[in-house]
């Protein structure tokens, strides 16, 4: 009984290793997606209109889930303080203080802190075209992760189960 309850524990955990690798692939979609719902309605309202950056990146925060509109959010907190941070450093230290929080790679976080040395220091034409090449960089994630994860997914939960399999035969 002992062994058999073994068994399952050790099948269970590395199922569990596989769908957390498949499942890992998933969040970042996810949140590459609110990232890219957000840089959209940044980009609209650096377009019509001439709000100040901490009341777009509050506004944006309403409309994004999760982890990301909560960096909108706290970015936006941050610099409405005006404590004497340029918006630049404001950025760069709340992606960098909440990336522990966020299943993105370091290629999307280097993207997004690319991205935030931007912020307040180019004109509206200059700022648009940063927009658009870190919108780029995320439609070009987006796509690689949906091919990896459809590539891999089940690979995953495969690799989780024979690797238990392995183990409980190597124990037998």
């Amino acid at each position: 009984m002992i062994r058999l309850a073994g068994i399952m524990l050790v099948l269970g955990a590395t199922l569990w290793f596989g769908a957390y690798f498949a499942a890992k692939e998933k969040y970042r979609l996810k949140e590459l997606e609110e990232l890219e719902r957000g840089i959209l309605l940044l980009q609209s309202q650096i377009a019509y209109l001439s709000a100040p950056l901490p009341e777009v990146l509050e506004s944006i925060s309403w409309k994004t889930d999760g982890v990301i509109g909560g960096i909108f959010q706290e970015a936006a907190e941050r610099m409405a303080e005006r404590d004497g941070a340029s918006a630049e450093n404001i950025w760069e230290e709340v992606w960098r203080k909440q990336a522990i929080h966020t299943f993105l790679t370091t290629e999307d976080l280097d993207a997004v802190l690319l991205f935030g040395r931007t912020l307040g220091y180019l004109d509206k034409e200059q700022q648009e075209g940063s927009i658009r090449l870190l919108l780029r960089y995320i439609e070009h994630a987006l796509e690689q992760g949906k091919k990896r994860l459809e590539k891999n997914g089940r690979l995953y939960y495969g690799m989780g189960g024979l690797s238990g399999l392995l183990i409980v035969v190597t124990l037998l």
